[in-house]
């Protein structure tokens, strides 16, 4: 590797993890002001007072107050469909799912500040109700990637149906582990949701 393109990687690696260090500070103000506050009174001006950026930068990242507490990026996001349609071609569709479902939860799940999110959302359904479209959008690039992968089209009622079904296990999936009395690893909760998904939703015995 040459001098020059050792040095544009680094720099590459560097400006991504100021990036994620920015988002991160964005984020964990907004959890701040917002547990403090309440979802109402708190403005983007105040989110980016408390993380020291100005309006500009936020807007760099978020789109509104409310996709801070998004939980899942639009860069997670955007890699959803091409994921999905380069699972090894012998696994299913449901388990294709999984896999790349499995891989965004380790991701996001890297976050400090994740769980404060989840747990705000929870515990402002307002907050829930407007971030609504982010779950949306994963639905949506999961029947991308699954519409790619089968060649039937992200139109297409089994591919609705597979990507719907995702969803539902990964909702029950955060819903068990933010129930859960111990600190329980929300991809095995999820492992154990598609297992039962996949044996066609028998009766536990």
């Amino acid at each position: 590797m040459s001098t020059m393109s050792h040095t544009t990687e680094e720099s590459v690696g560097l400006r991504e993890r100021k990036k994620r260090a920015t988002r991160l500070s964005l984020q964990a103000a907004a959890v701040e002001l917002i547990r403090e506050h309440g979802p109402d009174s708190v403005t983007v001006e105040d989110i980016c007072a408390q993380a020291e950026v100005s309006p500009r930068t936020f807007f760099n990242y978020f789109t509104c107050k409310e996709e801070v507490l998004a939980p899942w990026s639009r860069e997670a996001l955007e890699r959803i469909p091409e994921a999905i349609a380069q699972r090894p071609a012998e696994e299913r569709p449901p388990t294709a799912a999984h896999r790349v479902f499995d891989v965004l939860l380790d991701h996001t799940m890297r976050s400090e500040i994740w769980r404060e999110q989840i747990m705000l959302l929870r515990e402002h359904p307002v907050l829930a109700y407007r971030t609504m479209s982010n779950t949306r959008a994963l639905e949506l690039c999961l029947a991308e990637g699954l519409g790619r992968r089968t060649g039937l089209g992200e139109e297409d009622t089994y591919v609705k149906l597979v990507a719907a079904t995702a969803m539902a296990a990964l909702r029950v999936t955060i819903q068990s582990w933010q129930e859960s009395p111990d600190d329980t690893d929300p991809r095995t909760l999820l492992e154990n949701n598609f297992a039962r998904i996949e044996s066609g939703l028998r009766s536990p015995d």
